[in-house]
């Protein structure tokens, strides 16, 4: 039927053609796997490193909470309002009451706490007291974060600032039942 050399010829072309497929279907695919793999490895590695730096940061995020807790804790059994609080604060920080308002801006439910914000507008500012006022508001005894602040120049005269807070009171969360 074949002759010895169209045989050799077919067989060699056989084992040609199943070396390509096995290429192509095996060992292509495999390698491409492994760079991948590769590469997820090192990612995950370099985010594991991140993770092992962020945790001396993350301890102290957590014990300032609990700390922030405590104040939140002593103040809620406290009788007034969180308005007349902190138009008290800023009062205290010297900032006369024609200067500043305080309006409600809603509530809701944070991870550990339960926030009410506020919009802060102070105007005729000077730098100093821009900055007694974001003291009194953000440390110490009152349960209060300032998430963020707009501090703008005034057109009138450059001295002098007009700033824009939003400030979260904060009060102990109520469980659900």
């Amino acid at each position: 039927m074949f002759r010895d050399r169209e045989k050799r010829v077919l067989v060699l072309g056989g084992a040609a053609a199943a070396v390509l497929l096995l290429l192509t279907f095996v060992v292509f695919p495999g390698i491409a796997r492994l760079k991948s793999l590769g590469r997820a490895s090192a990612a995950a590695e370099s985010d594991l490193a991140e993770v092992r730096r962020a945790k001396p940061e993350l301890e102290r995020l957590q014990r300032d909470i609990r700390q922030r807790g405590g104040v939140v804790l002593a103040a809620a059994n406290r009788k007034e309002s969180p308005l007349i609080r902190l138009s008290s604060a800023l009062q205290d920080a010297g900032i006369p009451q024609s200067a500043f308002s305080v309006k409600s801006s809603g509530a809701r439910d944070g991870e550990s706490f339960r926030e009410e914000s506020f919009d802060v507008k102070l105007e005729n500012l000077t730098c100093l007291e821009a900055v007694k006022a974001l003291q009194q508001l953000s440390g110490g005894a009152l349960p209060t974060v300032v998430r963020s602040s707009l501090l703008k120049s005034r057109y009138d005269d450059p001295r002098y600032l007009d700033v824009t807070l939003r400030v979260e009171y904060l009060t102990p969360k109520t469980p659900k039942s």
